[in-house]
This record gives C-alpha cells, structure tokens and sequence, in this order.
C-alpha cells in the first residue's frame, strides 16, 4: 500500500499512512437525542473520549468493551491482556488478525514511548465484508503506581460499504484513547502514527511577539499534522449540526478538546520561549494581558470551504486565525504557564473568547465556584472588556480542557 504522508504530501513513502480525508466527504450518520458521552476512565489507567452518542452495548467490564454508534453501523472494542501473555505489540496484532481471519495493511511505530502497531484491517463477520482500523499496544513496564500495564488491542470497524463514509468517526475513536493520563495532553495515536513524536526535529524559527522576533523551535510538519486532525474532527462535529441541542453542544466541546489535545505539547517550546519573555511582568494578569494583546494582533482569516479553525500551533507560528484559533492557542499558553483557562463559544453571535481564572476587574463568566475573566481576542480592547451586546452568560457554551 502506497500513500502520501498526511504531515508532508510532498514525500511519498512506500510505509503507508492513514489518509488525510477530504471535506467533501459526505457522513451519513443519523444521530438520535440521547444523553452526551463523557470521557472515561479505567481502573488500568487509559482515558477514552469517544465521539457523542456511543453507548456501551457489550462487555464484561474488566478485560472487554464494546461500544456501539449512535446508528448502531461502527463498533469500537478494546481487549486488554495480561502483560505476560504476548512477546509484544507484534504478536497481539498476528493473533487477532488470525482470530480474525483478517487481511491486513500494518506498520510498527511507537506510541507515548510504547511499542504499538496500527493496522487498516478487512474481515467477514457474519458473511458480511467488514472494514476498519486497529491500534496493538504493548503496556508499559510500569504504570503509575509501579505495576506492569496491561497490553491492549482498539478495534473499529464497519461493514464495508460503509467504510468511507465512517472513516473520519473511525480515526477519531481511535484518537481518542490516551494510554495514560499524561497522553491525555499529546496527540492521539493515529497523529503520532501519521508523524511520529519527536520534538528534537524542531528547528529554530522566527515569531514576532510585541514588536520583538523570538527564536524558537518550531518544525511546520507539526502545523500540517495538527490541521490535519482539525479537518478529521470537523467531518465529525459537522454530522451533530441538527442533533438535540444537549449533543451538539457537546460534540461541539469535543471538536475543540480534541484541537486542544492535538496541540497542547507542540506549543511546550514556544510556552517556554514565551514564560522567560514575560518573566519581567509583576504578575500573571500582566502576563495574560501582553499574550491577548498578541493574539489580538493576528490576521483574521477564515476559511468557509474548510474547518473556519487555523489549528493553534500555526496560528501562533504565522500570527493567523480566527477567534476560537486564538482562544484555544490562550489557553494552552495559559495552562503552561500554571493559569487556569476555559474557552466560551456561541452560536448566537458566532463568536469565540478565551477567559482566565485570574484576579481584577472585567466582565466573568461563572462556572463552577469561579467567575472566568473573559478575553476577546480579535478586538484592540483591554482583559476584561467584552461588546455589552455580547455579555449575556446566557450565550455562551464554556468548554473546560484537560489538565
């Protein structure tokens, strides 16, 4: 199998790569009312945010799980396994594939520092061709209390005339397994598989900040892989538009804790960069205010063909993007500099901010026990101003993102 690597089309590979998927792609999914995913958690320490709708239709709890689409077409599975019961990633994958009796397209690559295959796989399954994506896993010597972590095997799959259509819903369940929860903050597997993680491959780059040009690392294939995942999660987000309105909200807070995720640690050196630059500041709402009045100075850009989001690692390296690109890249630099932040979306005036648990006067939105100090980022105006037409809490949906 022969494809272009999503992260650079310019340099095919004989090693094949899931696809970018184009936008033109039509999801014929109905998606009944129902009660919003969440994410999850296991006793053998993954996290798993599946995208809206998904029940659990089958398993036993401990060792197996079942989930099963709002259409009841695409069926997720995870199998865990003892840690002595396979020689590694490679044999759980052979052994599944014979149980399957499945043909398979695979490649090795290493996933939060565990050895991993991914897997395009096609079987019958009750006479009917089925097609889908797995991800072999091969515990960690140790998990956080010490102990050996399981192996595990992700499944997702659907009849095979409806491959093309789940395709973007298929990837998107695989990326939203986090081995840990420190992986809870890194791209998901299929982004490191599609461009393995590896920092060191930065180089350094100019970033105007303030009037000033930084120096910081930076590697565009990164850009390319993030905006990648944008465009996967939109074709998801985009099939809840005419759901209940409690599921497209929350497939709407989805789409942007999936962006959040994808781009968190690809921005860590330029968080650095940008902590020692503000160092001289007298406190954090000083440090905030210089980080919104940056973001306040990019090019507004929208791309109605597309996503309409500029993924927040390229927003920062080339000072464009809309207002939810901005919001988002604020509250990852805030996150890393110790300061909590949520991003409000709303519908009704179509419309992002950024806002920030911090001290001072200025408009708050309330959630939880806090009132959040609301930032707009596209307006020349200071921390805490917002159009009065707009301040209503009322129109405003706050997503909260992993810590």
């Amino acid at each position: 199998m022969r494809s272009d690597r999503p992260s650079d089309r310019r340099v095919p590979t004989p090693s094949f790569r899931i696809p970018a998927l184009a936008l033109s792609l039509a999801l014929a999914l109905s998606i009944p009312a129902g009660a919003p995913a969440e994410e999850l958690y296991s006793d053998s320490g993954f996290f798993l945010e599946l995208p809206e709708g998904f029940s659990l239709n089958d398993g036993d709890g401990s060792t197996r799980f079942s989930f099963l689409d709002p259409s009841g077409v695409l069926l997720f599975q995870i199998f865990l396994y003892e840690p002595d019961r396979y020689t590694g990633a490679p044999a759980l994958f052979a052994d599944i594939r014979n149980k399957l009796g499945a043909t398979a397209d695979s490649e090795a690559f290493t996933y939060q520092r565990r050895p991993a295959v991914m897997a395009d796989l096609s079987f019958t399954l009750s006479g009917r061709p089925h097609r889908g994506w797995g991800l072999f896993l091969e515990g960690a010597p140790r998990n956080a209390a010490g102990k050996p972590e399981k192996d595990i095997a992700l499944l997702a799959y659907v009849p095979a005339d409806r491959y093309e259509a789940y395709l973007p819903f298929i990837l998107s369940c695989l990326d939203g397994f986090s081995a840990d929860e420190e992986a809870r903050l890194y791209p998901g597997p299929v982004s490191q598989f599609n461009l393995p993680w590896d920092p060191q491959a930065r180089k350094p780059a100019d970033l105007r900040f303030g009037g000033r040009t930084l120096r910081v690392p930076y590697d565009p294939r990164e850009g390319r892989a993030a905006q990648d995942t944008v465009e996967r999660e939109f074709q998801v987000f985009t099939v809840y538009a005419d759901s209940a309105p409690d599921l497209a909200a929350a497939a709407w807070t989805r789409f942007y804790r999936m962006i959040y995720r994808e781009t968190f640690h690809r921005l860590d050196f330029l968080s650095l960069v940008l902590q020692r630059e503000l160092s001289g500041e007298p406190d954090d709402r000083s440090r905030t205010e210089r980080l919104l009045a940056w973001t306040q100075g990019f090019r507004y850009e929208r791309n109605p063909e597309g996503s309409d989001v500029v993924n927040p690692l390229t927003a920062a390296f080339e000072g464009r993007g809309d207002c939810d690109s901005r919001a988002v890249l604020l509250a990852i630099l805030a996150r890393h500099d110790n300061r909590d932040a949520i991003l409000l979306l709303s519908v009704k005036h179509s419309h992002a901010l950024a806002a920030f648990d911090l001290p001072g006067p200025g408009a708050r939105f309330p959630l939880g026990d806090k009132g959040w100090l609301v930032g707009e980022t596209t307006d020349q105006v200071g921390l805490g101003l917002i159009d009065a037409a707009m301040a209503d809490p009322a129109d405003w949906l706050a997503v909260e993102f992993p810590r």
